[in-house]
């Protein structure tokens, strides 16, 4: 029976550690590209202007088909041997070959597949804008993860220290040497300890419920989200410096660019409508009628093979009246795309001074958290070596823990905060993410 015992303990410890999944922030990244729906809509994107590019890319190729047709004929008609008139009922079946290639059509082919290029790589660059976008949600989201884990098991720890002096008043008060009124007061404190520790936990399963649903994964209880590796460090960045070399690579800006440069290629291939066009076009077929029984079908068909190639050439005379209308739709739309470049540019500028501006208050917050913790770390190690003694009330001993705990959630903040700052100017000065 013992050892069925261990056995089981083994086993079940074994699953639930089998149950248990880490997952890294590099692994949330992974699974965001491939679960987020935010950033497949993009992809989806990505997708339909290269399916663009190959439709324009195909009225280049020649088309060629095949025609077959069978006809019943009654009434007077001309017949198509003999040239004269007959009146009977008889079929008629014919079989053929066209084809058709355009040579020149104002070069609007050449600038539509101008135009499908640059929208299929503005579709890319945002595809990556994109994913950069989701992928700072995640960051925030999964620092906040990191963040509330860390005050909810502080919270704990309050809890647990508040149990333990509960625990200490009440043998004082079995031994007569302290009064009900201290333990009440003990108490108290052990009850807003526990409220605190409830919020925190509402707030990290909150975090956790966010984070999972960005990555569009149900939510798991086993999953635990591994601490970030780097430690936060004193770094100045200059706003400026970082977004003049931001500009020029980042993938929002050059999709806004590509897509104003694209109206020009729209442009011109409105223009060439009003230039001529030329297309070759060939045909070859033959016929059967059963009005002249004579020959066999296929003789019939031999005896009528004919066919022909031409030119067509065509000149638009009144078209600039069409053209006119949809050359200025075409350069109001290049001049909102102008206006959405600067919008871009500017949403771009005021995140990097929004986000260096928020480093450097962390920073502070970060240091003085720091120093705000060790002062009242030891300030409420001499309350609490003072209340065992009897030499100090138990509000002096509550005071000083409540301010200690208020500031070691502070500096628990600061410190994720600052953290999160830095990994996100670190993102805007080098253009790409180091997990």
């Amino acid at each position: 029976m013992k050892k069925i015992l261990v056995f089981l303990c083994f086993w079940l410890a074994f699953t639930q550690l089998q149950g248990q999944q880490t997952l890294s922030l590099r692994e949330c990244v992974g699974l965001l590209t491939s679960n987020n729906l935010t950033y497949r809509d993009s992809r989806l994107q990505v997708e339909s202007a290269v399916a663009q590019l190959g439709q324009v890319q195909s009225q280049r190729l020649p088309q060629m088909g095949l025609g077959a047709g069978q006809n019943l004929n009654f009434g007077r008609s001309i017949d198509r041997f003999t040239n004269n008139y007959i009146d009977e009922v008889f079929t008629t079946n014919f079989v053929g070959i066209n084809a058709q290639v355009p040579l020149f059509q104002g070069l609007q082919l050449q600038h539509q597949m101008q135009q499908s290029r640059l929208l299929r790589d503005a579709a890319l660059s945002n595809q990556e804008a994109i994913l950069n976008q989701q992928t700072i949600r995640l960051l925030q989201n999964y620092v906040l993860v990191l963040a509330t884990n860390a005050l909810y098991e502080a919270a704990q720890e309050q809890v647990a220290s508040s149990k333990k002096q509960v625990e200490r008043v009440e043998k004082q008060v079995a031994a007569g040497t302290v009064g009900n009124n201290i333990l009440f007061e003990i108490k108290a404190q052990l009850a807003n300890d526990a409220f605190d520790e409830v919020t925190a936990r509402n707030n990290y399963l909150q975090a956790r419920l966010t984070v999972f649903q960005l990555i569009n994964l149900p939510p798991n209880d086993a999953t635990v989200f591994a601490a970030l590796a780097n430690e936060p460090i004193a770094t100045t960045f200059s706003a400026d410096a970082i977004y003049d070399e931001a500009v020029g690579r980042f993938p929002e800006i050059k999709s806004a660019e590509l897509r104003q440069k694209s109206f020009d290629s729209q442009i011109k291939s409105i223009k060439a409508a009003n230039l001529p066009s030329l297309n070759a076009s060939a045909n070859f077929g033959a016929f059967y009628a059963s009005s002249n029984p004579e020959p066999s079908y296929l003789k019939q068909l031999d005896g009528t093979r004919n066919g022909g190639i031409a030119l067509n050439l065509f000149v638009p005379i009144l078209g600039r009246w069409q053209t006119r209308p949809r050359v200025a739709i075409a350069k109001a739309q290049q001049q909102l795309t102008a206006n959405q470049l600067d919008l871009t540019k500017q949403q771009l500028r005021q995140n990097i001074d929004q986000n260096n501006l928020l480093l450097l208050s962390t920073a502070d917050r970060y240091r003085a958290a720091q120093s705000q913790t060790e002062s009242l770390e030891a300030n409420f190690g001499v309350a609490e070596s003072r209340l065992n003694a009897g030499t100090a009330s138990v509000f002096e001993y509550t005071l000083a823990k409540a301010n200690l705990a208020r500031a070691q959630a502070n500096l628990i903040r600061a410190r994720y905060e600052y953290t999160l700052q830095q990994r996100i100017m670190d993102f805007y000065q080098k253009g790409s993410w180091d997990f």
